[in-house]
């Protein structure tokens, strides 16, 4: 996730009018993204975040590591007048990535890049809005880029629950979900009841953190994102120590273990014998790509988020620890 600066400090239009039937609107909403291709949808007010005060918590510890957008941008994660103004209701949705097995780039980034999916899948909601909703009405897709609590927002939205790893967890599909959200100044409806944040649905079970290959889990839903595979591979941009580097096992771009032994994802990969499309990368020719080999070859894809350089010092890792596709 890149980081976000609001360009305008004030609200650049008044505030849409009410619509002239706030349930109607809300269920075409919903009714509109499971149209396009969403197995999960949900309308909630945009209120200030209750998991605001956990994330302040989490980035004082240091826990984000060498994030500092998430620092910088905590303070937007308060106010959703920061991405939309006048923001009154928030579209939330979850859509289950492609099923495979095992690789060394994690599932949600084989083949296109779920970012482009989902903003132009939302952005066809959005048309399907406009028709209804009252004149003057605003609309704003977010899909993984803006200053927003997107698993709070998923959960209050009845979408689904967090589980001990602290991802969404949507009954009957999972956790192996990509989000988005579409910000409205339209006093939607909100399509869920209220949520119990203490209701514990993981039981006893402790899956999640007991197989995480670097205990990279304080606690439940507490992770230090400098020991996550997913962390290292993709975000961190500095050198990895030898640890690190033994540590990701020839892996390529993030880390999915935590997921595939979760119950709700059925107890263990998907295919453990078939990967799927890009699910593994060779490591030799990437351990010298360069910025322009790298974009013609993943600008379309989430792996772009990695850097020329980050892909390339993780390949030289893989191919020192001996790994190969």
């Amino acid at each position: 996730m890149s980081g976000f600066r609001s360009r305008r400090p004030e609200p650049r239009f008044p505030p849409a009018p009410p619509p002239d039937d706030p349930v109607a609107l809300s269920r075409l909403a919903v009714r509109a993204a499971l149209e396009n291709g969403f197995d999960a949808a949900g309308v909630v007010a945009a209120t200030r975040p209750d998991s605001f005060s956990t994330f302040r918590a989490w980035l004082d510890a240091g826990l984000h590591g060498e994030m500092t957008w998430l620092e910088r941008d905590a303070r937007a994660r308060e106010s959703f007048d920061s991405i939309l103004p006048h923001a009154k209701a928030v579209l939330a949705v979850a859509r289950a990535v492609v099923p495979g097995g095992d690789g060394n780039v994690a599932r949600y980034a084989r083949g296109e890049d779920y970012h482009a999916a989902v903003r132009r899948d939302l952005k066809r909601v959005v048309s399907r809005l406009l028709e209804q909703a009252p004149p003057g009405s605003h609309f704003r897709v977010c899909v993984d880029t803006a200053p927003l609590l997107e698993r709070e927002l998923a959960m209050r939205a009845g979408l689904g629950f967090l589980g001990k790893s602290g991802l969404l967890i949507v009954p009957g599909v999972g956790s192996h979900v990509v989000l988005g959200e579409v910000l409205t100044d339209v006093a939607l409806a909100p399509s869920a009841g209220p949520v119990d944040p203490t209701w514990e649905r993981c039981g006893s079970c402790s899956r999640c953190l007991e197989a995480c290959p670097t205990s990279a889990f304080l606690g439940p839903r507490w992770l230090d994102a400098r020991r996550c595979l997913s962390y290292l591979t993709i975000e961190k941009r500095s050198p990895l120590t030898p640890e690190e580097e033994a540590a990701l096992g020839g892996r390529l771009f993030g880390c999915d273990v935590c997921q595939d032994v979760c119950p709700w994802n059925g107890g263990g990969p998907w295919a453990p014998s078939a990967g799927g499309e890009g699910a593994w990368l060779d490591p030799a020719p990437l351990a010298g790509i360069d910025d322009g080999a790298f974009e013609e070859r993943f600008g379309k894809s989430a792996i772009r988020r990695a850097t020329a350089a980050g892909l390339s010092r993780n390949a030289r890792a893989a191919l020192a620890r001996g790994a190969a596709p």
